[in-house]
């Protein structure tokens, strides 16, 4: 089955800015409260954690997915009611929780949006043997490159970049998924933007169906430069950045 990354639509016209929030109103101490949610990543989560309340651009659009920069929605999905309903009822574990988040727009409160919460990585699912991964290195001149690097197996992938401290320096880049997968949406880690939500193809049809706005689905197999690159997929179907 073919697998997307779930990602916040950079086109103006649909989100009317990027990112549409700019702020956000902290409900607690951001740095010394244990339950708000920034402090908490791919664990499940057994109580009611404190979110942020994401302040939204005044020339932002309401869509189905917010995008949102800064604490309290790192590398996680600020959704409607909408789409938070489509998923759960397409979620068949319990690795996947729903958090209430409503958001302030032009002086409103906007009451029915959540933060999606992926309590664990499928990163099993990846087939090495066909993804690309890319290591960065340092140029003795000074910057960065990126180069290829394989693995026998995830574990051994892992055990490395634990064992020569690389996070955020070795990832996945086009990932190629087991046909396998009775998954219709789950998060992976250690892939570009360090992590990442899939949908398969049927939900992805289901959202689609629904109407649902500000969304952009990048097959798995692309990188992110590949999607983004001029004239490439992203292009082709959402149009010019």
């Amino acid at each position: 089955m073919k697998y997307y990354l779930l990602k916040e639509s950079i086109d103006l016209e649909i989100a009317g800015n990027f990112p549409q929030s700019t702020d956000a109103k902290h409900n607690c101490h951001v740095w010394d409260e244990p339950a708000f949610i920034e402090h908490h990543e791919l664990t499940p989560i057994d109580f009611e954690p404190i979110v942020s309340n994401a302040i939204l651009h005044n020339k932002a659009k309401l869509t189905d997915i917010i995008s949102t920069s800064g604490m309290g929605f790192t590398r996680k999905l600020l959704v409607s009611g909408k789409l938070k309903n489509i998923i759960r009822d397409n979620v068949n574990n319990s690795n996947v929780q729903f958090f209430k988040s409503p958001i302030l727009y032009k002086g409103q409160i906007i009451d029915d949006y959540w933060i999606i919460y992926c309590n664990k990585s499928f990163s099993e699912f990846i087939d090495l043997s066909k993804s690309i991964i890319k290591i960065r290195k340092r140029k003795p001149e000074g910057g960065t490159y990126l180069e290829n690097i394989s693995f026998e197996n995830y574990y051994s992938f892992e055990f490395y970049m634990i064992e020569n401290k690389l996070e955020g320096k070795l990832f996945f880049s086009n990932i190629c998924l087991f046909d396998n997968i009775d998954n219709e949406f789950f998060a992976l880690k250690y892939v570009e933007g360090g992590i990442q939500y899939f949908v398969s193809e049927k939900l992805k049809q289901k959202i689609d169906e629904a109407g649902c706005t500000g969304i952009e689905f990048q097959p798995s197999e692309l990188s992110y430069n590949e999607w983004v690159a001029p004239g490439g997929e992203r292009e082709k179907i959402y149009g010019k950045i």
